[in-house]
C-alpha cells in the first residue's frame, strides 16, 4: 500500500503540484512542496492520506476553495526527497524545479542550505531554472524508457490530468465516451500514455498560447480503451475526486 500511495503521489505531484523556493535572505531560502486541488471531501481526504502516511499537513484555503497539501519542514521535505529519488519524476517540468531547488538544499543540516547568495542573483538563477528543459525533452524523445512504476505513477497522473467524457446523441443516448488528458511541453509524455492504451498511432493535438507555451493532449476512446482504463484503475486506483468522476 505505501509503495503505491508514494508512486501515485509522485504522478498527482507532476501533474497539480509544484516546487519553490522562497527567499528569506542572502543566507537562508526555504523550500516549499505542495499541491493545491479543489476543496472537494474527496480530494481533502486522499491528501490527508498523504499527511498520514508520508508526512506534510494539510490546509483549507483561499476562502475555502482549495485543500492543499504542505511539505516545509526538515522531516517532511527529507521523505519527499526520498520518495522522489526512489520513483524519478518523469516531466522535464518538474525535473527542473526539483534541480533548481536542490541546489539550496543540505538534508543533512536544514532544509534550506546556508548558501549566501544575493536576491538579485537568486531570481536570476529562478528565472532561468528552465534552461535545461528543452534539453531534457530532446533526450527522452530518443531515450524514454517505461519505469516499473509506470501504472502507479499514471493513475496519480491521471488523478491530476485526466478527464473522462460521454459523447452524447441528439436523443440522449449516450454514443461515445473519451479518454482526455494533455500538459504543456511533455509530448513525449503523452505519447508514452498512447502506447500504453495501445493507440500510438493516434494523433496529439497541440494549441500554442499567446506567451508561446505549446499544450498537447490526447483523446482516446472505444471499448478497448475503457477495457484498460478499467484494468488499470482496479490494480492502481484513483484517490481523490477524479474517481468518482470515473465512476460516473
Amino acid at each position: 500500500f505505501i509503495n503505491y500511495l508514494e508512486q501515485f503521489f509522485v504522478g498527482l505531484l507532476e501533474g497539480d503540484g509544484c516546487i519553490t523556493i522562497d527567499f528569506l535572505n542572502d543566507q537562508t531560502k526555504r523550500i516549499r512542496i505542495f499541491i493545491a486541488l479543489k476543496n472537494l471531501e474527496d480530494n481533502k481526504m486522499m491528501l490527508e492520506l498523504f499527511s498520514k502516511y508520508l508526512g506534510g499537513r494539510v490546509v483549507i484555503e483561499r476562502n475555502n476553495r482549495y485543500v492543499s497539501w504542505y511539505a516545509t519542514n526538515r522531516t517532511d521535505i527529507k521523505k519527499v526527497l526520498n520518495i522522489i529519488e526512489k520513483y524519478p519524476f518523469l516531466t522535464t517540468r518538474k525535473q527542473c524545479q526539483l534541480e533548481f531547488a536542490k541546489s539550496f538544499i543540505d538534508i543533512n543540516s536544514s532544509v534550506a542550505a546556508r548558501k549566501i547568495i544575493s536576491e538579485k542573483e537568486f531570481k536570476n538563477l529562478r528565472d532561468n531554472k528552465y534552461n535545461t528543459q528543452i534539453i531534457k525533452l530532446n533526450f527522452y524523445n530518443i531515450n524514454f524508457i517505461r519505469p516499473c512504476y509506470f501504472q502507479a505513477w499514471l493513475s496519480g497522473f491521471i488523478e491530476a490530468e485526466g478527464h473522462f467524457k460521454l459523447i452524447r446523441r441528439p436523443t440522449g443516448g449516450i454514443y461515445s465516451s473519451l479518454f482526455i488528458i494533455g500538459q504543456n511541453y511533455e509530448d513525449i509524455i503523452l505519447k508514452e500514455i498512447l502506447a500504453y492504451f495501445d493507440k500510438k498511432d493516434n494523433k496529439i493535438s497541440t494549441t500554442v498560447n499567446k506567451d508561446g507555451i505549446t499544450y498537447y493532449k490526447i483523446h482516446i476512446g472505444g471499448k478497448d480503451v475503457r477495457d484498460r482504463l478499467h484494468l488499470l484503475f482496479e490494480r492502481y486506483p484513483l484517490l481523490g475526486d477524479k474517481n468518482t468522476k470515473y465512476l460516473d
